[in-house]
């Protein structure tokens, strides 16, 4: 009867992140790691990286998997911009935050750019937005994002650059009075408003 309970378990988790199961989600979800690895073996699931399974129909999903990974990695800069479709090219490679002191060695290893951020600003702006396969993963809003770039400008291809501020200021869910309390927050208020200002 308990296999049966954790079986039904295991095929909700795997569905809910869309082909992915990792050995944490399911401890939290009470069940067993017995159960769980027999559930792996009879699913035939592949091993992604410690912890993390996918099912042999599953479409990579690089965002998801990535996050999967690295729970405490959010994504942002021009990872950001292409989630939020304010950028044109895919972003090659992905680029996340993470706060200053975070461990970053694993991280490294999976070719990622890397930004290390405040401890006070790294949960500013926190949202969720939807992967090209449609799974949810953590990202900056549209606001945080903007300063982040500002604050990166000379790092990022001015075209890219131009295009992303463009799409910002036409987009009809910007929120002005935001990006206005994160430029405060982040001592960038002149900055960002010399760059907004011309298409404002």
């Amino acid at each position: 009867m308990k296999v049966s309970i954790y079986t039904e378990r295991l095929d909700k988790l795997l569905i809910e992140g869309a082909g992915i199961l990792t050995t944490s989600a399911a401890i939290r979800s009470g069940i067993p790691k017995d159960a769980f690895y027999r559930y792996v073996r009879n699913h035939n699931l592949e091993r992604e990286s410690q912890g993390v399974y996918m099912a042999e129909d599953a479409f990579p999903d690089e965002f998801a998997l990535l996050q999967t990974r690295f729970p405490k990695a959010i994504f942002s800069h021009d990872a950001a911009l292409f989630l939020h479709g304010m950028s044109e090219r895919e972003p090659i490679p992905l680029s996340v935050s993470v706060e200053s002191g975070y461990n970053s060695r694993a991280l490294k290893q999976q070719g990622v750019r890397i930004y290390y951020v405040k401890p006070e600003w790294y949960d500013l702006g926190v949202c969720s937005a939807d992967t090209p396969e449609g799974n949810a993963v953590k990202t900056y809003d549209k606001e945080r994002t903007i300063c982040d770039i500002i604050r990166k400008r000379a790092s990022l291809d001015v075209a890219e650059f131009n295009y992303a501020v463009k799409s910002y200021v036409s987009s009809k869910d910007k929120n002005l009075a935001r990006l206005s309390d994160y430029a405060r927050t982040m001592n960038m208020e002149s900055r960002v408003w010399d760059a907004m200002g011309v298409l404002l």
